[in-house]
């Protein structure tokens, strides 16, 4: 069996890990500071992750052993669970059930957890959620499972989306309540649900960088006064976003660090 020892965590080369994916790993996992990524055979990889050593190892079962490991995770008034361990999830939390296809987020990334944590604290009964980047759609799904009336997951990445609809369909999310659609803001969003496009609540994982690129559109696509929720950000980055949000008129900003990350909410101005 060909693996190959990456030094760091899932949290710490975050950025680095579809670039594993794309080079042909079958799997990844995290054991004691080390990233292990399966391969079939040794290939090229990008300059970034270099910093590692390939080496041949006894087969194993390495799906089986990931399983055995993959714990429930509680955020707020949701716990994040793999279907076969949906049994330990009783009420009053509300089970989110992910099938783990890593390259997509399991929803157990610091991140996501602090997202779902945030929307948790809102009373999202009958309000919209536009969720930016949604990956596997865990937020968006999150938001219907806590009771929004419509959440639209909305990403760039094509193979995201149906991935996102598996989710939404795992949990049960009936048809209506939540959507997905290849795109971002820059994009015309869908108007038959939400009117011109303008959500209650506005949520995005994305990187620092991308928040500052985004800042200016994300305020015609919430209403005055929605909430907005910011994750993916590392705290020596928080100055850049906290500037974005000033520049674009937003007020109530509140900064939640957990490790290297930031959960960043606000306000859209009136």
């Amino acid at each position: 069996m060909l693996v190959y020892h990456l030094p760091g965590t899932f949290d710490t080369r975050d950025d680095h890990l579809d670039l594993l994916w794309q080079a042909g790993a079958t799997g990844l996992e995290e054991r004691a500071g080390v990233i292990r990524a399966y391969f079939d055979e040794q290939t090229p990889l990008p300059e970034a992750v270099r910093d590692g050593e390939w080496r041949q190892e006894a087969d194993q079962d390495w799906l089986a052993e990931f399983k055995a490991n993959l714990r429930p995770v509680a955020a707020g008034r949701v716990t994040i669970v793999p279907p076969w361990l949906r049994a330990e999830v009783s009420a009053p939390q509300v089970p989110l059930i992910i099938e783990p296809g890593m390259a997509f987020g399991t929803g157990h990334h610091a991140t996501t957890r602090l997202a779902v944590e945030a929307l948790s604290a809102l009373n999202l009964n009958g309000r919209t959620v536009l969720d930016v980047g949604t990956g596997s759609g865990v937020l968006a799904i999150a938001a219907a499972l806590l009771g929004a009336r419509y959440a639209l997951g909305v990403d760039i990445d094509p193979i995201t989306i149906p991935i996102a609809r598996e989710n939404a369909e795992l949990n049960g999310v009936p048809a209506g309540r939540s959507a997905f659609m290849e795109g971002t803001l820059g994009d015309e969003l869908p108007g038959d649900v939400v009117e011109d496009g303008v959500y209650d609540v506005l949520v995005a994982n994305l990187y620092a960088e991308l928040h500052d690129l985004l800042a200016g559109a994300y305020v015609p696509h919430l209403r005055p006064g929605g909430p907005l929720i910011l994750t993916g950000i590392l705290l020596g980055k928080l100055p850049l976003v906290r500037a974005a949000l000033a520049r674009e008129g937003f007020t109530d900003v509140t900064v939640r660090e957990d490790g290297e990350w930031a959960l960043v909410t606000a306000r859209a101005g009136a």
